[in-house]
């Protein structure tokens, strides 16, 4: 295996959704260690508990990781000023001692709108039409995990979004949505375009 990175992200959806929207990179000799990360009973993911994700990531893997990448949800708001804020949270940390990058990227709606961005997969999923959504630009859609939530006829687990995530065409998303093609790029290559 060539790079080895460990994802840290806010909750259960993620942890069961990433895998598959991330599956794709092991092509690219880069490997996800072991399961995405996320804080301890549902509790929110801050700059203190990702820096204890980190650390034990760090100590428990042989070999250790390569770099850790950290996805923060931007519930809206600009995600530069989200991820420079963790980020300088981060740094008052005791993962200042991890010798290895740290990125810290947003989804400015959570991941459910990536799954807008491969409307072909979401509408194969739902069993229908998308209805009124505006599917241009899935980064700006306004709370696309609610316009999710209203075109499933089952509760929205995270069960649900894994298998959303399984069908959902990586490089369809990379192209849609610039905050998914932040976070796959600070996977590969270490740092995020602008």
């Amino acid at each position: 295996m060539g790079k080895r990175v460990v994802v840290i992200a806010s909750g259960e959806t993620e942890r069961m959704a990433l895998p598959h929207l991330l599956r794709h990179l092991e092509s690219d000799n880069v490997g996800i260690l072991g399961p995405i990360l996320t804080p301890p009973r549902q509790h929110a993911l801050t700059p203190d508990s990702a820096c204890k994700l980190v650390q034990a990531a760090w100590y428990w893997n042989d070999p250790q990781p390569d770099k850790f990448v950290i996805l923060v949800d931007a519930d809206g708001k600009d995600p530069q000023m989200v991820v420079a804020t963790f980020a300088q949270r981060l740094e008052g940390t005791k993962c200042q001692d991890i010798p290895v990058p740290i990125k810290v990227v947003a989804a400015k709606w959570h991941l459910e709108a990536w799954f807008w961005a491969d409307p072909h997969a979401l509408r194969s999923y739902v069993g229908r039409d998308l209805g009124n959504v505006d599917i241009n630009d899935p980064d700006a859609i306004p709370s696309p995990k609610q316009c999710l939530k209203d075109l499933l006829d089952v509760p929205y687990t995270a069960r649900v979004a894994g298998e959303i995530a399984q069908g959902i065409s990586t490089t369809e998303v990379g192209k849609r949505s610039r905050s998914f093609a932040h976070f796959e790029q600070a996977i590969r290559n270490g740092s995020a375009p602008t």
